[in-house]
């Protein structure tokens, strides 16, 4: 991307939740932007001075100025956007809200965030309505690396009482893990149930790795 200051690569990394800068003549970190949650598609604007980025567990867009390089704007957009493309001059004439419809329940998303031994937020939990289910999209960090872990259900916060499982995947530094069901209305019921994550396998957990943080959104 380039502008007034130069030229600069803009790269996400989803699993810092963050948009770092480079000068591409020495190749050194300009900057480093919070964005939201799961940053994942990136566009510049036509004249350089905004960046884009869809943040793909935020049902939401940032919005960079890149003479500043601070995130100015939250665009709310549709779920789980993955790319963006941004086309100066697209809209010749009227407001551009010509033909388009409410995003109605393909808007709604619940959020939450699990954390480590040691209390620190290491995965974010985000779960798409789809009508009667959802999709449960969860953007892990902080375990082994090639190690299996199971993504599961206790009816205890600290994952003491029975856990049923719901996925099971192998670990990179960062790992998403997806599944599909009525997970919304299976952890507001009763007995309430929390998101898990331990070590083994379904058919033999290990201990919790991590447990749900304070509060749910």
């Amino acid at each position: 991307m380039r502008n007034a200051h130069g030229q600069f690569p803009y790269i996400t990394v989803g699993g810092l939740d963050q948009l770092k800068v480079f000068r591409t003549e020495d190749f050194q970190l300009v900057a480093t932007i919070p964005v939201g949650t799961l940053p994942h598609g990136i566009w510049p604007s036509g004249d350089g001075i905004r960046v884009y980025v869809a943040l793909e567990q935020a049902t939401a867009l940032a919005v960079i100025d890149t003479l500043r390089n601070r995130q100015i704007a939250t665009v709310p957009i549709g779920q789980a956007t993955q790319a963006l493309v941004f086309v100066p001059n697209a809209v010749r004439q009227g407001n551009g809200m010509q033909n388009l419809q409410p995003r109605g329940t393909g808007m709604g998303a619940f959020q939450l965030v699990l954390v480590d031994a040691g209390g620190r937020p290491a995965t974010h939990v985000t779960l798409f309505d789809q009508g009667s289910v959802q999709i449960l999209q969860a953007a892990v960090t902080g375990l082994q690396p090639r190690q299996v872990y199971v993504l599961a259900l206790s009816t205890d916060p600290k994952a003491a009482g029975p856990v049923v499982p719901l996925i099971a995947f192998v670990a990179n530094w960062a790992a998403i893990v997806n599944a599909v069901g009525p997970i919304r209305q299976y952890i507001k019921g009763r007995p309430k149930r929390y998101f898990v994550i331990t070590g083994g396998s379904p058919a033999q957990f290990g201990h919790p790795v991590q447990v749900e943080g304070p509060s749910r959104r």
